[in-house]
């Protein structure tokens, strides 16, 4: 059975033929969390992915794993594209950082997941780990939305869902010229959970930092936040950019973790 509660109307049918298509190659006992920003209420169609978290009682089959490609394929885009990882279910008693994963997917991956269904060579059973999924679980843990299957998600500790975070923003001073919403409102709800401990979607992150910024970092995060909620909108020069992505990786930096970096 799906539970689509909390999900929004446009991705009801998408995740009810996720979690069919799932079950037929998996098993009826997987459970399958929704995490990212449909579990945030951040999330937006024609912008946003539908993340996604399967857990498994062991590593997949070469064929389970087969199976699950050829879903991705069919189902991610229509509407939503598809990020989504397998990994084991008793890493939800036993964390570690980078957590292994048995399979994943996302729109960047779908050319090699078309060539690796028509390589009958192909090893589908290489296990590799993803520093990514700690802050994965981070999200999943407060916010995760189970559309099959129930369970109890973690929280990973502060120090590895700090490293999984750097992992994603380290080189936010250059990344900020291609992608500055994203780039901004990651570094605002990073800065943001470091001080309180919330975990935040990237517009409500931006939203907390806005009244402790002034003069170049309000305007960035003003207008970030402006393109984000689909306005038309004159960003500053990518030099001011640059700068005030300096500025929040210099105070993340500052209230990090100490056993961390």
């Amino acid at each position: 059975m799906t539970h689509n509660a909390g999900l929004p109307a446009t991705l009801r049918l998408q995740v009810q033929q996720l979690c069919d298509g799932l079950t037929a190659a998996l098993g009826p006992t997987i459970g399958v969390v929704i995490h990212g920003s449909v579990a945030l209420a951040d999330y937006r169609d024609g912008h946003s992915d539908l993340d996604v978290l399967v857990f498994v009682d062991g590593q997949c089959t070469p064929a389970q794993q087969r199976a699950v490609a050829q879903l991705m394929l069919e189902v991610s885009t229509h509407p939503a594209p598809l990020e989504l990882s397998v990994i084991d279910r008793s890493l939800l008693s036993a964390w570690v950082h980078p957590a292994p994963f048995y399979f994943h997917y996302s729109e960047t991956w779908r050319q090699s997941t078309l060539q690796a269904l028509a390589d009958s060579t192909h090893d589908w059973c290489v296990i590799r780990p993803d520093p990514d999924l700690t802050a994965h679980m981070a999200v999943a843990h407060t916010h995760g939305i189970w559309v099959h299957g129930s369970g109890w998600i973690p929280q990973p500790s502060r120090a590895h869902a700090f490293a999984a975070v750097w992992y994603d923003i380290a080189e936010a001073e250059t990344q900020v010229v291609d992608d500055p919403v994203y780039v901004v409102l990651n570094l605002c709800r990073t800065r943001h959970w470091l001080t309180s401990g919330e975990v935040l979607s990237k517009s409500a992150g931006g939203r907390a930092m806005l009244p402790q910024l002034d003069g170049e970092a309000y305007a960035v995060v003003s207008a970030v936040l402006a393109m984000r909620a689909g306005d038309t909108v004159v960003l500053p020069a990518n030099d001011v950019l640059q700068r005030v992505a300096q500025q929040l990786l210099d105070d993340i930096k500052r209230l990090r973790p100490r056993d961390d970096m």
